[in-house]
């Protein structure tokens, strides 16, 4: 097989290009690296699609239809600039012991509307129009053009391919591609069209046959109909897959700059008015309770303060003199009752007399006050109810006061919500967004219900077809020859299926040992994953966890999926042995550090001879630059003048040519 390697492209009136610029792209084995450094909007893309459509043409650039082609190249064209635009790739190739330097140069000339495309090529200095005529031919047996976005591809969109659901097919079809198995479906063709023949042989047979053998026929060509319509709808939902990818992304972004916008505040706008109108009512029931609370009849008294002490002392003090009064009156009269009741002499009776008017005078005097209070206004009795009445108080002030709070805090909100009429165009372009998603998930829902229905239809044909030729074998014995035609073409169909299938069988397993490989290289966590397992029949992917439990790829974060994404195509890429160059646009936007430097240690610098990596400004600088520096063989700079709208190339480093 033969090995391609870029030695410079030339681009002239392509996109931001407009003058013939010149990229060196000359490596050494040691050094596979091209860095080329660029801006937004600089060109990285436009140089990725130059390289695409100028080794394949339409074929390359990965669009369902030619018209679409050439609406890219008329979009890419400049209108400031003379002249044509022109792709032209200088290339070697090594083949068979044979170097041989290859000019490819794609000439687009404008003629009225249309747009005409010329390749021309030279072989070693000399205008080849014989391989020319040859190149689709010859490139496709290197890399075939369908799978040349798996090695000229975009960093930024690369993580879609980890999508569960699209992941199998593109597993299976670059396993086909690679496997050669085209040739292996021409065959199968040409059996049914020895079949066919078989079946329309010997007319002068019953009519009962011919029409039984037309009968077959048709549902043949029915089959092959409706299978050539499930390979263009399954194309078609790829492209709606993508279609639709892109519009949730487009409407992810908008809402996040619409949020800033004051959109989430307005959406709120009914919970925050609720909220304040709730808060408002709660003030308005605090005050009301702290109204009531402050007509309790006891509350006034809480703040009497030293007051209410000094009237309870008070209180106190007469309480005690009124009952030393009652007490003096009761010992008054016991004493004369002891008096009368005693028989004494009368200096013992004078003097006890006096003793006991002594006792009733030391009773009386110390206590004996003026009456102020009226019988029956015990303060402590009420001592509970204002007690209770200044808590009450209190605590309905609190409530007042933290309602009067959320008010606040609740009309500050409301404040914020923006006028609908300042949201009217966030509105109209939030509702594009939707309904683009919506209108390519309707698509996308319609494609695959047609796909689903075609597959169910070609099963029904498929069984017609084998009907009416077990009936041909069984009922038309006599056509020996037509039979035993029939018979071989069958046994010859199956087991080239089963071939096929073995085949692919065999190379799941591989492709499981291989990207399992590449992803625990490049992945930061080494021990996250065992393994990641491709189904042998449905090439759906599986990743085993480190207990040998699945891991759901949603439970992978962007990084790791683009770096599992990166892994299959480094699978597949090794395939290929080396063979191709591998082109990268913006490959570690995405990327944390540590996996940045994986990357350049396990992917560029070994991936391929010649790996071409297109970066902006800020992925590829400090620590990294310096990992990736000692794998650098050329490296440039796209500088766009915003005054000349033109891009410029700007030599950063000679080719090495001693490490």
């Amino acid at each position: 097989m033969a090995k391609i390697t870029f030695d410079e492209i030339s681009i002239e009136n392509f996109g931001p290009f407009r003058e013939r610029q010149l990229i060196n792209l000359a490596v050494l084995p040691a050094r596979p690296v091209v860095l080329v450094k660029a801006l937004n909007g600089s060109g990285k893309t436009t140089l990725l699609t130059a390289l695409q459509v100028g080794l394949y043409g339409h074929k390359g650039a990965n669009l369902a239809r030619r018209s679409e082609y050439e609406h890219l190249i008329s979009s890419l064209q400049r209108g400031d600039a003379h002249g044509n635009s022109v792709i032209e790739v200088k290339l070697s190739v090594d083949m068979a012991g044979d170097h041989r330097a290859v000019t490819l140069r794609r000439e687009w000339t404008k003629r009225g509307t249309a747009l005409v495309e010329s390749l021309s090529i030279l072989s070693n200095g000399l205008d080849d129009p014989e391989f020319a005529d040859g190149w689709d031919e010859f490139i496709n047996t290197i890399l075939p053009a369908e799978l040349v976005h798996l090695f000229l591809f975009d960093g930024e969109k690369i993580e879609a391919l980890a999508n569960p659901e699209r992941l199998p097919d593109l597993l299976r079809r670059a396993t086909e591609v690679f496997l050669g198995l085209g040739g292996i479906d021409a065959l199968e063709t040409d059996l049914r069209a020895v079949e066919r023949r078989a079946n329309t042989r010997k007319k002068e047979g019953s009519s009962e046959l011919l029409n039984l053998r037309a009968e077959a026929e048709r549902y043949e060509q029915e089959r092959d109909g409706v299978h050539a319509k499930i390979i263009a709808l399954t194309q078609k939902q790829a492209e709606l897959n993508n279609t639709v990818d892109r519009a949730k992304i487009d409407l992810e972004r908008y809402q996040l700059r619409a949020s800033k916008s004051g959109l989430t505040a307005f959406e709120q706008a009914a919970k925050l008015k609720s909220e304040a109108e709730s808060a408002t009512k709660q003030y308005k029931d605090s005050r009301m309770a702290l109204t009531a609370a402050m007509s309790d009849p006891f509350a006034p008294m809480a703040w009497l303060g030293e007051i209410w002490k000094e009237y309870k002392i008070h209180w106190d003090k007469e309480q005690l003199s009124r009952n030393a009064e009652l007490l003096s009156s009761e010992f008054k009269k016991r004493d004369q009752r002891l008096l009368k009741s005693l028989k004494l002499p009368p200096k013992i009776y004078d003097l006890l007399k006096q003793t006991f008017r002594d006792d009733l005078a030391d009773l009386r005097l110390p206590t004996r006050r003026a009456t102020i209070f009226e019988n029956g206004g015990n303060p402590h009795d009420v001592d509970e109810r204002i007690n209770d009445a200044l808590r009450l108080l209190l605590q309905h002030a609190k409530g007042s006061e933290k309602a009067s709070k959320v008010v606040a805090k609740a009309e500050q909100a409301v404040g914020t919500i923006p006028a609908k009429e300042q949201l009217a165009q966030v509105f109209a372009l939030l509702q594009q967004h939707s309904q683009s998603l919506a209108n390519a998930q309707n698509r996308l829902h319609d494609c695959m219900h047609e796909l689903a229905e075609m597959r169910t239809y070609l099963l029904q044909i498929e069984s017609r077809v084998n009907t009416a030729k077990e009936k041909l074998r069984t009922e038309f014995k006599d056509e020996a020859q037509e039979l035993h035609g029939l018979q071989a073409a069958g046994r010859a169909k199956q087991v080239l299926t089963q071939f096929r299938e073995r085949l692919m069988s065999s190379k799941a397993q591989w492709l499981s040992e291989m990207i399992t490989a590449e992803f625990r290289k490049l992945l930061r966590k080494k021990h996250m994953i065992s393994r990641v397992v491709i189904d042998p029949q449905t090439y759906a992917v599986s990743i085993e966890g480190s207990g040998q439990h699945l891991l759901p790829m949603e439970r992978l974060s962007a990084g790791e999926r683009q770096i599992l994404a990166i892994s299959v195509l480094s699978a597949l890429i090794r395939e290929r042995k080396g063979r191709f160059p591998v082109v990268v646009d913006t490959p570690l936007a995405r990327l944390d550090n540590k996996h940045r430097n994986s990357l350049i240690d396990n992917f560029f610098s070994k991936i391929s001879h010649q790996v071409l990596i297109l970066s902006t400004d800020e992925e590829v600088h400090g620590d990294v630059y310096q990992a990736l520096r000692p794998f650098i063989g050329t490296q440039h700079r796209l500088e766009y003048s915003e005054d000349e709208h033109r891009t410029t190339v700007i030599n950063e480093q000679e080719p090495t040519h001693a490490d």
